[in-house]
């Protein structure tokens, strides 16, 4: 196809890359524009020659030095470090002269005239000068207060973390969603876990106390910035409640955005304890006690009336029953007040249970079925323990309806734990009671499942409440405790 006439086909000049990755041309540079660049440099630069002598030290460098040019220029660098850190930048120095491969960027500790110690960072490079002799050329970038910084820093992570972890107090720091990210030991040790059995869960998942919609309005209370203390209850691994005080503050970041909740948690356990047994022996006093004198007071009367000596017989029979049940309470709250007084020790349980299964033989005509370990067992324990025992065995009698009683009797070891199971064949519990029953305020139990808890708790140990057959409550109960098996 022929061209148009007076028309030219344009072509664009193509440009290579090679063209265009060219850099600027460097400008040929006098002694004062070079010694203008060198020292108003904000790096300290020194050129190093033959012997480890300096032959040439910028301003930035003199500061850095605390020196004058005419204290350094000709002088052995060596001379304003440290002998330890001498060797070493010496030892850098060679290697770098002799071609071999070393780091072009480490920090190092030079000698300032007025004897202070100041961290510097090198950059380090060599080249040969104009006499083909080579020159060892450092840029110095004096870090002295950015280390400074940086171990204020690190004693205060040190301290925080060492008051952190070593707070009696328990620490969780939740995202916003209420997920934990982070917890120190006193709330693992409260829980009974580690901390990786714990990061990652939701809060709420460790309380049965808390219901969806009280989880809804915790998380929305601190995205506005509200925080508070109330009073929640954990669940321990081992089966245990942990009662506690939680301080719960909004977690903000330095943009002033909610991350999440920052919560200390205080185990009131002692103060729970102290309640409930103030209330305890309220309660003993009011009924138990007050009970027995009832019975004592009506029998009393009858001796005084003309009635059938019959009648008599029966008045002193109830009366002397209420003396000595009052009697027993007696010994069960002195008990009680002993617990926390005696020390821990290692006691062989196979023995003891052994020992009190024969008395609750003879007192209460009661068939034992002994199964489990016959051989000793040790476990962490004080002289009570045959107290919790014997109080676990005779409520499985007394309060037993049958009139031919039956209790099983087991114990067993397995790994660092120790478990005893004490069952009846009586009229058993409903799930409620069952679930409740060391808590609840009854007098069902009286005063012997008050001991049995609080030195179960002493122990470190668990109790669990099941039906004595499986699916059938019918059947009888069955206390589980679990205890510590002595290392």
């Amino acid at each position: 196809m022929p061209k148009k006439t007076g028309t030219r086909t344009q072509r664009k000049k193509s440009v290579s890359k090679k063209e265009k990755s060219v850099p600027a041309k460097i400008p040929v540079l006098n002694d004062a524009m070079i010694q203008a660049l060198l020292n108003n440099s904000h790096d300290g630069i020194v050129i190093l020659g033959d012997e480890y002598r300096f032959e040439f030290i910028n301003h930035r460098a003199l500061a850095i030095y605390g020196r004058s040019a005419s204290d350094l220029i000709g002088q052995d660098f060596r001379n304003y470090m440290k002998d330890d850190m001498a060797k070493m930048v010496a030892e850098q120095y060679e290697k770098r002269r002799r071609g071999e491969d070393v780091p072009a960027i480490y920090p190092f500790r030079l000698l300032r005239k007025d004897g202070k110690e100041v961290t510097v960072e090198g950059r380090v490079s060599i080249v040969i000068g104009p006499d083909n002799k080579p020159k060892t050329i450092a840029h110095l970038l004096d870090i002295t207060q950015m280390e400074s910084d940086l171990s204020a820093l690190e004693e205060s992570k040190t301290r925080y973390k060492l008051l952190i972890e070593t707070m009696n107090d328990g620490l969780a720091i939740d995202d916003v969603d209420g997920k934990l990210i982070y917890v120190n030991n006193a709330f693992c040790k409260m829980l009974g876990c580690t901390p990786g059995e714990l990061i990652g869960k939701h809060w709420s998942d460790l309380t049965d106390e808390m219901t969806p919609g009280d989880i809804k309005d915790k998380i929305a209370d601190r995205k506005i910035g509200i925080s508070e203390s109330y009073e929640l209850t954990w669940c321990h691994k081992n089966g245990d409640i942990v009662p506690t005080i939680v301080s719960a503050t909004p977690y903000i970041d330095h943009n002033g955005k909610f991350i999440g909740t920052f919560a200390v948690i205080t185990e009131i356990s002692a103060q729970k304890d102290a309640e409930e047994s103030i209330q305890f022996y309220l309660d003993l006093l009011t009924h138990d006690v007050a009970n027995q004198l009832q019975v004592i007071m009506t029998s009393s009367g009858l001796l005084e009336e003309e009635v059938p000596d019959s009648y008599i017989a029966d008045a002193r029979q109830d009366i002397l029953a209420a003396v000595d049940r009052c009697n027993r309470l007696i010994t069960k709250v002195k008990r009680a007040g002993q617990i926390q007084l005696i020390p821990l020790s290692s006691i062989d349980i196979v023995e003891v249970l052994d020992e009190k299964t024969a008395v609750l033989e003879r007192v209460y005509k009661a068939k034992i079925h002994r199964t489990g370990s016959k051989k000793k067992i040790m476990v962490d324990a004080d002289v009570l323990l045959g107290e919790l025992i014997w109080n676990l065995l005779e409520n499985s009698a007394r309060h037993n309806p049958t009139d031919k009683k039956e209790v099983w009797a087991s114990v067993k070891s397995k790994g660092d734990s120790v478990f005893l199971s004490i069952g009846d064949n009586g009229p058993g519990l409903s799930d409620t009671r069952k679930k409740n029953l060391f808590t609840e305020r009854s007098h069902a139990g009286g005063v012997g499942l008050k001991l049995v808890r609080q030195m179960i708790r002493k122990y470190g140990g668990s109790v669990e409440v099941t039906n004595r057959v499986k699916g059938n409550p019918s059947e009888g109960v069955n206390f589980i405790v679990t205890l510590r098996k002595t290392k």
